[in-house]
C-alpha cells in the first residue's frame, strides 16, 4: 500500500517516484539501444577481419530481428502473466548475455560455423530484448495517467535514439583502439547496473510501491482502472488480435519501420562508401540523425498529447503522422539526389526526425484502444514494426550489394507514404472517462 505520510496535506512530494521508475525505462531503452546498434556499427570492422560479405552482414542483422519480431506478441503476453518487473529484468540480462557471446565466439569458430554462431549469439540478443518494449509499455501505463502517455512514449523513444545516436561514435573510437570485441563488451556494462537497480527499485505498480503516497496515487489514478488481464488463453489472444484498429496500426507501423530501419542499421555504412567518409567521421555524422530524432521524439509526444487534449483521439493522433510520413517521404528524396555530405546528413537529420515524432502517435493511440492490454497490443504493434525491419534489412542488403543506395532510400519513399495513408482510417475513437 502506498505510503501517505506526505499525501496527509494533500500534497505529494516533489520528486514523484514514477519518474524514478521511468528513468529506469528510460535507461533501459537506452541501453537496449547501444547493444543493439553496436552490432551494425562493428560490421564496418568485423566483415574485413572475419571475411563477411554486406549480405551475410545482413543475415546476422536478422537473426536478430526475427526472434525479436515473432517473439513481441507473445513477450507482451508474458509480462501481462509475469509481471512487467520481472520480465523487463530478464530481458536486460539475456541481451546481455547474447551481446557478450557476440564478443566471444569468434575466438573459438571460424568461417560457416562461426557465421551460425554469431547468429545464434544475436538471435539471444533479439530473444532478450522482444519483450522489452511490450513491457515497458505496461510500465507506463500502470504509472502514468492517460493524459500523459504520448509523452512518455516520446521520452522512451528519445532514451533509444540517444543509445543508438551513441553507438557509432563510441564503437568506432572503442574500435580503433580495442576492436570490436572490447567494443562489444563495453555495450554490457550500462545493462549491468541498470538490472541490479530495477531489481532492487521498480515495483509491479504504484500500489505496491512503499514511497509512493496517497497524494501522487490520486494523480496516476484519478479514477479506478480495470485490472491487467493475468491469464493468457484463446480468448485473451483474440481480444487483442481481433481489434481492428491495433491491426491497422500494426500494419502502419511495420511501413514506417522500414526508413527507421535503414537508419538504426545502414545509415552508418552508407555514409562510408556511398558518401565516401572516413571511419570516424562517419560515426560522428551518422549519430546527427540520430541524435535529432531524439529530439523529436518527445517533441512528438508533447505534440500528440496536446492535439489529442483540443481535438480528441480520433483526430488528435492523426494530425502528425499525416504531416511528419510525407514530410519524411520528401527528404529521402533530396537526401538521394543531394551531392554535399552537409546537404545530406542535413536531410537524412530532418527525414528521421520526422519519423521519430510519429513513434508517440503509433504508441499512444495504441494505448487507447487495448486500455489495461496495453502490453499485449503494443507487442502486436512492435512485431509488426519489426518485421517491417526484417523486410528492409533483406531490401536494404541486395541494393547495397549492387551498389544501388538510391534505390534503398527510393524504397523508403513508397514506404513513408503508404504509412501516412493508413492513418486515413485509423480510428482510435473517444477518449478514455478519465479524461472526459
Amino acid at each position: 500500500m502506498p505510503n501517505d505520510q506526505t499525501g496527509a496535506a494533500g500534497r505529494a512530494p516533489l520528486l514523484r517516484v514514477r519518474w524514478l521508475v521511468f528513468a529506469g525505462v528510460f535507461v533501459a531503452a537506452f541501453a537496449a539501444y547501444l547493444e543493439r546498434r553496436a552490432v551494425n556499427a562493428a560490421g564496418a570492422q568485423m566483415m574485413p577481419e572475419l571475411g563477411f560479405t554486406k549480405t551475410q552482414l545482413g543475415y546476422l542483422f536478422n537473426a536478430f530481428l526475427l526472434p525479436y519480431a515473432l517473439l513481441q506478441y507473445p513477450g507482451g503476453l508474458l509480462a501481462q502473466r509475469f509481471g512487467t518487473q520481472r520480465t523487463t529484468l530478464v530481458c536486460l540480462l539475456l541481451s546481455t548475455l547474447g551481446t557478450a557471446l557476440t564478443a566471444f565466439v569468434p575466438t573459438l569458430l571460424a568461417g560457416g560455423a562461426l557465421l551460425l554462431a554469431l547468429c545464434a549469439a544475436q538471435a539471444v540478443v533479439g530473444l532478450g530484448q522482444a519483450p522489452l518494449f511490450p513491457s515497458n509499455a505496461g510500465v507506463i501505463h500502470a504509472w502514468f495517467p492517460p493524459r500523459r502517455w504520448s509523452l512518455m512514449i516520446g521520452l522512451q523513444v528519445t532514451g533509444l535514439s540517444l543509445g543508438a545516436a551513441a553507438a557509432p561514435p563510441a564503437i568506432a573510437a572503442l574500435m580503433t583502439t580495442h576492436g570490436w570485441r572490447t567494443a562489444l563488451y563495453a555495450t554490457c556494462v550500462p545493462t549491468l547496473l541498470l538490472a541490479a537497480w530495477w531489481a532492487w527499485y521498480v515495483r509491479e505498480t504504484p500500489r505496491q510501491h512503499r514511497a509512493v503516497t496517497a497524494a501522487e496515487l490520486a494523480e496516476i489514478e484519478p479514477e479506478p482502472r480495470a485490472p491487467v488481464p493475468a491469464r493468457v488463453g484463446w480468448a485473451e489472444i483474440a481480444h487483442v488480435l481481433g481489434n481492428r484498429n491495433v491491426l491497422l496500426l500494426t500494419l502502419g507501423y511495420l511501413a514506417m519501420n522500414y526508413v527507421f530501419y535503414f537508419f538504426n542499421q545502414w545509415s552508418f555504412l552508407y555514409l562510408i562508401e556511398e558518401r565516401h567518409l572516413t571511419l570516424l567521421t562517419g560515426g560522428l555524422l551518422a549519430s546527427i540523425p540520430l541524435l535529432v530524432g531524439a529530439c523529436c521524439a518527445t517533441l512528438g509526444g508533447v505534440v500528440s498529447d496536446a492535439a489529442c487534449a483540443r481535438f480528441g483521439p480520433r483526430r488528435g493522433f492523426r494530425i502528425l503522422p499525416l504531416v511528419a510520413l510525407p514530410l519524411s517521404a520528401l527528404l529521402l528524396l533530396v537526401a538521394a539526389h543531394a551531392t554535399e555530405p552537409a546537404a545530406v546528413v542535413a536531410a537524412l537529420a530532418g527525414c528521421f526526425g520526422c519519423v521519430q515524432m510519429t513513434e508517440s502517435a503509433f504508441w499512444g493511440a495504441t494505448f487507447w484502444v487495448a486500455r489495461e492490454r496495453a502490453s499485449a497490443a503494443t507487442g502486436v504493434l512492435n512485431m509488426g514494426g519489426n518485421l517491417g525491419g526484417i523486410v528492409g534489412t533483406v531490401i536494404v542488403a541486395h541494393l547495397a550489394d549492387a551498389h544501388d543506395w538510391p534505390g534503398a532510400l527510393a524504397v523508403g519513399v513508397g514506404f513513408a507514404l503508404a504509412s501516412a495513408a493508413l492513418w486515413l482510417v485509423i480510428d482510435v475513437g473517444r477518449r478514455p472517462e478519465a479524461l472526459a
